[in-house]
């Protein structure tokens, strides 16, 4: 089961259930998952400085973790007590950026072994303009040192939001729409309500099952309505990431999973393996109401 952290009941629309009030930025999604799953928080905040917008991170060590952030195309390897990165690592050259739009603005991360893959938001800028370098998925291996270095696994993927649009059972989510797709083709130069915080594609969460066979890629948007004409959010399990990133192999995708989070998105998702969990961060794709913190046991039929 999933779980919400406050009192609401679930219903047939597989609602979750609180347990503790929680309102959190998704920039705290890392801190609150370790507090979590390790015991009560820190007596003092911690402190990484050299970057002011991370959106994805992954533990490296017991005492790293490897953070992005979506302003720059950069990869900063951190002690876990804060301070200055250890080593800073610029992708641009091999995700290879548009020079005029570089900004790949990656927000999501999963550790599967001695790998760790990442993924951009796969959509358009504020204004609704398709932006190419936004369009990436890839991976990084560590290596036996300590701290570990990460080093390019494969190549950069760039063709997997058209691969959501020509999967068939993916029809009914109305993802083409969303992404901007018309006649099988990107049409660049439309922008009305293409942006994320209108009806836009966005994605936003990333997250290795517990036996790192499955990538569950969470959505902020869209939130196609359910039969009771609720929003849901959306969740696609990418089953072959391995050949994705090595071969270059078409991604393929199961059966979507759709929850019901009060009309929010997916803002970040984390498996804790101590608590054999997950913990969604959940927010609204506007940014008009507040987010709220679920659990989910990872068993796709009883979300």
């Amino acid at each position: 089961m999933y779980r919400r952290t406050d009192s609401a009941t679930p219903s047939s629309a597989a609602r979750p259930r609180r347990t503790t009030p929680a309102i959190l930025p998704v920039a705290m999604v890392l801190a609150t998952a370790i507090c979590l799953a390790d015991g009560p928080p820190p007596p003092a905040p911690l402190t990484w400085r050299g970057m002011s917008d991370a959106s994805a991170a992954a533990a490296v060590d017991d005492g790293h973790m490897l953070t992005a952030d979506d302003e720059t195309n950069s990869l900063r390897l951190y002690r876990l007590d804060g301070g200055l990165p250890v080593t800073t690592v610029d992708l641009s050259a091999w995700l290879k950026t548009d020079a005029d739009h570089p900004e790949a603005d990656i927000e999501g991360a999963a550790r599967v072994g001695r790998r760790i893959y990442w993924i951009t938001s796969h959509g358009r800028n504020k204004d609704g303009k398709y932006r190419a370098s936004r369009h990436r998925f890839f991976a990084v291996d560590l290596d036996e040192g300590t701290p570990a270095t990460a080093r390019p696994a494969g190549k950069p993927f760039a063709d997997l939001a058209m691969s959501l649009v020509r999967a068939p059972h993916l029809q009914a989510l109305g993802l083409a729409d969303a992404i901007g797709v018309k006649d099988g083709a990107m049409d660049r130069s439309r922008r009305k309500n293409l942006a994320p915080k209108d009806d836009g594609f966005n994605i936003e969460a990333l997250a290795a099952s517990a036996d790192g066979r499955v990538l569950y890629v969470g959505l902020r948007n869209p939130r196609p309505k359910g039969p009771d004409g609720r929003r849901r959010a959306v969740v696609l399990p990418l089953l072959n990431a391995p050949a994705v990133v090595e071969r270059g192999e078409q991604p393929q995708w199961g059966p979507p999973l759709l929850w019901d989070l009060d009309g929010r998105g997916l803002r970040s998702m984390e498996y804790i393996p101590h608590r054999n969990a997950f913990l969604l961060l959940a927010g609204p794709h506007d940014g008009e109401n507040g987010g709220a913190l679920y659990r989910w046991s990872g068993d796709p039929a009883q979300p």
